[in-house]
């Protein structure tokens, strides 16, 4: 969801920033390539003066230096719920019933399928709605060895990681997201990641 806003709207407030550039900096995007890709998106909106330093602070170059890891599920479900015209956090537990099943059907996700999801999600049980997306949008997971599922529900980078393995695994194609910041890095890790079908899907 943060991608799609972003897309849409060529900007992300502090915590939709943070939330995403650390999400992305986990799946294997460098600093160089999150400045340029960012700085692309942000149209009109002074980025290199404004919003470089953020970027630059998230991968410990500013600042007191620190590593800092992407949110785990549960930082961003017990997070700050977003205000209006805010795009972070955890659809499942921030966003109505009506909000997700839009979301999931602009992912190609059919009212079937969504059943299920937004079963969990009304249960208050938010990991395990995330787990059941995962579940129907990569039916042979569970079947193929070569995709760890088993850390699904307590991290989207583990999420993300599941699905570029099973892309791989399946040959299911090439990614639905061209125009995201993955398939633009230059970096080792990036270049196989941009076989990820499900990269910016509903987590982060």
């Amino acid at each position: 969801q943060l991608q799609m806003a972003l897309q849409e709207e060529k900007h992300l407030k502090h915590w939709g920033r943070l939330q995403y550039g650390l999400f992305l900096k986990g799946a294997g995007l460098s600093l160089e390539d999150a400045l340029t890709y960012f700085e692309r998106m942000f149209v009109g909106k002074g980025f290199s003066k404004e919003y470089a330093y953020n970027w630059r602070h998230m991968y410990g170059k500013e600042g007191k230096r620190a590593n800092y890891p992407p949110y785990s599920c549960a930082k961003v479900i017990n997070s700050n719920a977003p205000n209006a015209n805010e795009h972070h956090g955890c659809p499942f537990k921030h966003g109505t019933v009506q909000e997700v099943t839009t979301l999931l059907g602009r992912l190609g996700v059919s009212p079937q399928q969504q059943k299920g999801i937004i079963a969990q999600q009304q249960s208050h049980n938010y990991q395990l709605a995330c787990v059941e997306h995962f579940k129907v949008t990569h039916p042979l997971a569970e079947s193929n060895p070569n995709v760890q599922t088993d850390n699904l529900g307590n991290h989207p980078n583990a999420w993300f990681h599941a699905s570029v393995a099973y892309e791989k695994a399946t040959g299911s194609g090439e990614s639905s997201n061209k125009d995201g910041p993955l398939a633009m890095t230059s970096s080792p890790a990036g270049k196989e990641l941009e076989t990820a079908k499900g990269a910016t899907s509903v987590s982060p």
